[in-house]
């Protein structure tokens, strides 16, 4: 008996995303966003009074954070630990690789956003760190697209059930 539910399409017939340019480009921006989140992550972590970062807590007024633990905890366990964790999905090329890592660009820049909103300063990080999340995100696609377009077809194929 297979366990394979006859409404839903085979993962076989779904194509894994190759590892061309656009997906190399991708796992390259999650491996430099992964180093750079655990390390600020780690930073925040340690001392949650920011000053390791030489950050002073009251650019938290307004934030729903009254210090910096719980924003390295986020920075370092989303963006840093699963940064490498989808780009290692991306080696393996793991169909859900290509996605996650669009979501994990579009994270990285909303983040970026809200923070300058918080603490309204600007320092040569905050571009960058954007810009990578925009090239995470834009790489992601051509990486993926195939294999969406293909589950894309697979759907359409599949009768609905009711």
């Amino acid at each position: 008996m297979s366990s394979h539910d006859p409404g839903m399409p085979a993962q076989s017939t779904i194509p894994r995303p190759e590892l061309h340019a656009a997906g190399l480009v991708a796992i390259a921006g999650l491996m430099l966003l992964g180093i750079g989140a655990i390390a600020g992550g780690a930073a925040l972590v340690a001392a949650p009074d920011g000053s390791v970062m030489q950050l002073d807590p009251t650019i938290l007024a307004g934030s729903p954070f009254r210090d910096f633990l719980l924003p390295g905890l986020i920075l370092g366990g989303l963006f840093g630990i699963g940064s490498f964790v989808v780009a290692v999905a991306g080696f393996r090329q793991a169909r859900l690789a290509p996605f996650c890592a669009f979501a994990i660009g579009c994270a990285q820049m909303i983040w970026i956003v809200v923070e300058l909103a918080v603490i309204r300063e600007l320092s040569f990080l905050h571009p960058t760190m954007f810009v990578l999340g925009l090239v995470i995100a834009v790489a992601s696609v051509p990486w993926g697209w195939p294999t969406f377009r293909a589950w894309l077809a697979t759907r359409r194929l599949t009768p609905a059930t009711h």
